[in-house]
């Protein structure tokens, strides 16, 4: 129950031309089942943007405790703002769903909208929510749901389900064929980042198939155990499209993604261009929450692990920067069947990171990438992006849109490193460079 003074009295105030007060709101979450972690919770003020994503006007933190947790938001000022919280109970600063929990203002179902999720704050204000968990791990989940971004005006939007595929496929209206980019999420799977990402292309003229290849309904629900093949697969239904020119297909894979993305493009000579971005040269241990002391490989071929890196689990410290947890494994690893052999790829490479990321040391591993390709004398064009105070989420597409706006007025995330400005800076930088790169090779080659 939302309480609240009588709009009356606030219209009263404006009326006085009295100024806005800033003023708090407490939301009290019932139905945590441990006190295992935190409650991290956000408010979204802005109807536009995506919502749940990444606007993030304000955020709240508080230790979980099991029954009943209460977060608190200080210094808002009056309006309308959606609230979305999850349990971190892992400590990766990361919604896990499931097993984590999370919640909706007013309680509302998901996929919830902003209207639906909105407390309204005209003075000091209390909100009571519930928490909700999907207790078998196999369950559909919220980010199962959710089948990617709505397609925008002009670009027809069909979800893919074909020989065992899990996608958003994305054509601009009109005649004749289009270039065609893959673009793959990273850890936090399904396919709610790499479609938002790909709208972005849209509207430039390439067809997109945002790929999913974890924690959807009918694939793995961890990231381990991928099958390479998977990704050829994707890359041969994009071929047989109509509307896809065969010979015009790039790759884009962001975080995990970009190993995905680097090791498809090694093996298949049909792609012509990659972008990776907070990326690895190396292949990383899998990834499972609800198994994390067994997790197994991330990638096989034909059935067998491809090696992989284990991060330091020592050097691990919830709410703090992962990244110490990698550089320790790569500061002992020889480094000699876990490289991604990138000299193989027969395209030109973009690479973009953020020198302040704190998730992992893309900066780092973009720079191994690239002296990697020098050594060999690459054939092709190979280009790294590096931005000074950006964090993890080093590129999300077209800045110009509502979300970034907003993410980038978020206070810094000790995970994902960077600050607000700095992203704002390099997005508003890489987006045209990254246009640019894939015109490139991609249209201007007919």
């Amino acid at each position: 129950m939302i309480r609240a003074l009588p709009r009356i009295l606030i219209a009263a105030a404006c009326l006085a031309g009295l100024p806005a007060v800033a003023q708090t709101l407490t939301v009290t979450i019932t139905d945590v089942h441990s006190s295992t972690g935190k409650i991290l919770a956000s408010l979204c003020d802005d109807p536009a943007a995506q919502f749940p994503g990444g606007c993030m006007t304000a955020m709240a933190m508080a230790d979980a405790t099991e029954g009943t947790t209460t977060v608190v938001f200080e210094n808002l000022k009056p309006g309308s703002y959606a609230f979305q919280a999850f349990h971190d109970e892992d400590g990766d600063m990361m919604p896990n769903i499931p097993p984590e929990g999370y919640a909706f203002g007013n309680n509302a179902s998901f996929p919830p909208s902003f209207k639906r999720a909105a407390i309204t704050v005209a003075s000091d204000t209390t909100a009571e929510v519930r928490m909700n968990y999907l207790e078998q791990f196999g369950s559909v989940a919220p980010a199962q749901i959710d089948k990617g971004a709505p397609a925008p005006a002009g670009v027809t939007k069909t979800i893919v389900r074909d020989n065992g595929l899990l996608g958003a496929f994305y054509l601009p209206e009109g005649s004749g064929k289009r270039p065609a980019l893959l673009i793959l999420g990273g850890s936090e799977g399904g396919l709610g980042a790499s479609s938002g990402v790909g709208l972005s292309f849209t509207k430039q003229g390439y067809a997109v198939l945002a790929l999913a290849y974890f924690m959807e309904d009918g694939l793995p629900q961890s990231l381990e155990n991928i099958p390479l093949e998977y990704f050829d697969k994707a890359v041969a239904w994009l071929k047989q499209q109509p509307g896809v020119d065969a010979n015009a297909i790039g790759v884009i894979g962001g975080s995990r993604g970009s190993e995905a993305a680097l090791l498809l493009a090694s093996r298949d000579p049909s792609i012509k261009a990659v972008m990776a971005f907070a990326p690895s040269g190396v292949v990383w241990q899998g990834l499972n929450f609800a198994n994390p002391m067994n997790m197994g490989p991330a990638w096989t071929v034909d059935g067998k692990a491809l090696p992989f890196v284990t991060p330091d689990g020592m050097k691990y410290r919830p709410g703090a920067p992962m990244k110490p947890m990698f550089d320790a494994a790569l500061a002992t690893e020889k480094r000699t069947t876990v490289d991604i052999p990138v000299e193989r790829i027969n395209a030109p490479i973009l690479l973009i990171s953020g020198a302040e990321d704190a998730l992992w040391p893309s900066h780092d591993m973009a720079e191994a990438i690239m002296k990697r390709l020098s050594a060999a004398n690459f054939a092709h064009a190979y280009k790294h992006l590096s931005y000074e105070g950006a964090g993890h989420m080093v590129f999300i597409g077209d800045p110009a849109g509502a979300s970034a706006q907003s993410m980038a007025k978020a206070p810094p995330n000790p995970v994902l490193g960077g600050t607000g400005a700095a992203g704002l800076a390099a997005w508003t930088q890489n987006w045209p460079l990254t246009l640019a790169f894939f015109d490139n090779a991609l249209k201007d080659t007919h």
